[in-house]
């Protein structure tokens, strides 16, 4: 029998939270004013295909790390989604050094990076299973 990675369980968990924020915190502060606003209809639509887009990523990464949770050795999908969680961590730390002069205006960088740190845990745990 496969041996579960709680590792990977550990950062589904921790998407799963990411997901809930963008939902419950995000979509009322940052997404609800931009579709109130008087801004074009299609930038207004851009937009929120770009918000929906996100969520639906911390959603994808969840499944998928639920099912690294269960079949540990899928090391590809691992380093996929490290790389997207890095990619989302530079992203926003860049933008809030461009644009608000600090590492804190837009702060969610550092959780992507544990999370990305945890899913790293689940590889190096995964590949310790295999050793004989």
């Amino acid at each position: 029998m496969q041996k579960l990675n709680y590792w990977y369980l550990v950062a589904a968990m921790l998407c799963l939270f990411m997901m809930g924020m963008q939902i419950f915190v995000g979509s009322p502060q940052l997404n609800a004013p931009i579709q109130q606003s008087s801004l074009p209809p299609g930038i207004r639509a851009v937009a929120e295909v770009a918000w929906h887009s996100v969520t639906t990523a911390y959603g994808l990464m969840v499944a998928a790390l639920i099912y690294l949770f269960i079949q540990p050795n899928n090391v590809a999908l691992a380093k996929y989604i490290v790389a997207q969680l890095v990619a989302l961590s530079a992203l926003f730390l860049i933008y809030s050094v461009t644009r608000f002069g600090n590492v804190t205006s837009l702060y969610l960088w550092p959780l992507f990076l544990v999370i990305a740190a945890t899913v790293g845990m689940g590889v190096r745990s995964a590949r310790s299973y295999n050793q004989p």
